[in-house]
């Protein structure tokens, strides 16, 4: 059996009094050639020993700069759309991520009526439907026992569960299996190092690939948006204003967020836990006092820290990208124009004050979540800003209702899981073996 290694504990980042004129990021005087290659090694562990090295802002190579800095990341974040940038797609090829540019004030409006939909209402009639097919999971689990891939299990509830969410008692079809193919698709164009010009991209057969997936699964959403039934996020969408065109381009979106990210949150915190059981016999008994409980109870504490404490130490989205619009202060630093920004709550969230105080910023304590209150900048798994997952309600009600049914019957030993984990886009557990036995 191969369990990671422990990362050893991250220095206190150097931080000087604040100062009134801000200062420019500390240089580590690599080349971008140098930085690719140490990058590419172990990209996660790569960025927290730049900042344990240099600081919280550091300018890796020119034009990149590292931000773990609470305040300055809390200040990006807030003003993306405007003074930074998302200035690429999916597929990473370049757009006008400005408000008022071409197509953001339409994806804000879909975002805005995508949030309006996640009614408390709407969430817990979901979570019936949710309690049914985790516990027909658990059930599965438990008699095969040793479960070699539970991350497609869980992949395929998650996904089943948003298509559900978005469209009622309408024939999902295929829509799961059509969202896979495009992540699988995008995969290898959002997890390589190498940026080509768009007009040489465009001819990789990688891409072509990639735009035929998505045709496809646009194609099956148009199916399923004209099939018989009712209910379900998509007619809080329609009821918003948004055309055809927009609600497909949001149900992309949200399909492939959906897809995989709450998924990755489910399998670490069960690795998590099979690591740690008397933390997991406390959410057993929380879990079977919760099952005996009206419908609308909220999750057990316990089981709520665990996937706080979870998505702190892994959080699935674990870096994120955007593009100084002209040069700009953050905080008591200076990022230069153009520069490409990035953000990897992976290291805040192990580097913060608010976490350092709490004990070891690398153990798995869910019990700091009883009385910690992360600063701003400090803990950020969906994002902070105008850009923030707005399925947030959604993927919270997935995370602990699934961990809530899983856990109350079983318990988990980790049979294998590679030393590092698949950092090529979403955090995930690489090589994972779990072994399922009863309570």
């Amino acid at each position: 059996m191969t369990e990671p290694t422990e990362p050893t504990r991250p220095a206190e980042p150097t931080r000087s009094a604040a100062q009134s004129v801000p200062r420019p990021p500390v240089r580590t005087g690599s080349s971008q050639a140098d930085l690719l290659v140490a990058y590419e090694s172990d990209r996660p562990g790569f960025l927290l020993r730049a900042v344990e090295r240099h600081g919280p802002v550091v300018e890796l190579a020119e034009g990149t700069v590292l931000i773990a800095d609470p305040p300055a990341v809390h200040e990006v974040l807030r003003r993306t759309n405007t003074d930074f940038l998302i200035a690429s797609d999916m597929r990473r090829d370049e757009v006008d991520g400005s408000r008022g540019g071409p197509g953001t004030d339409s994806w804000m409006r879909a975002r805005r009526a995508m949030q309006k939909g996640m009614t408390p209402a709407a969430l817990l009639e979901h979570r019936e439907w949710l309690v049914e097919e985790a516990d027909r999971l658990r059930s599965a689990w438990r008699a095969d026992g040793t479960i070699a891939d539970p991350l497609r299990d869980l992949e395929d509830l998650t996904a089943r569960s948003f298509a559900r969410f978005c469209f009622g008692t309408r024939e999902i079809g295929s829509l799961p299996g059509r969202t896979g193919d495009l992540l699988n698709a995008l995969l290898p164009l959002v997890g390589s190092p190498y940026q080509f010009p768009r007009a040489i991209r465009r001819l990789l057969p990688r891409h072509r690939r990639s735009v035929s997936a998505q045709k496809n699964l646009e194609g099956e959403i148009r199916r399923v948006l004209d099939a018989p039934g009712e209910g379900g996020l998509v007619e809080s969408l329609a009821a918003a204003g948004l055309d055809a065109e927009a609600t497909v381009r949001m149900l992309v979106a949200g399909g492939l967020a959906s897809y995989r990210v709450p998924a990755a949150a489910v399998a670490w915190s069960l690795v998590a836990l099979a690591r740690h059981p008397d933390v997991a016999d406390a959410c057993a008994d929380a879990a079977a006092g919760h099952e005996r409980s009206a419908s609308g109870t909220p999750a057990p504490e316990i089981i709520q820290w665990v996937t706080a404490e979870s998505l702190r130490l892994w959080p699935p989205s674990w870096l994120l990208t955007r593009t100084a619009n002209g040069a700009q202060t953050c905080g008591d630093w200076l990022v230069p124009a153009d520069a490409t920004v990035m953000i990897p709550p992976y290291v805040v969230h192990r580097t913060a004050p608010a976490f350092r105080g709490g004990g070891d910023p690398l153990a798995f304590r869910p019990h700091r979540w009883a009385t910690l209150q992360p600063g701003a900048g400090e803990y950020f798994p969906y994002g902070i800003g105008s850009r923030w997952c707005v399925g947030r309600p959604l993927a919270d009600l997935e995370l602990t209702t699934i961990l809530t049914r899983l856990v109350a019957e079983l318990r988990f030993t980790v049979r294998h899981i590679a030393e590092r984990p698949d950092v090529r886009a979403t955090l995930l557990p690489r090589d994972l073996v779990l072994q399922a036995r009863p309570r």
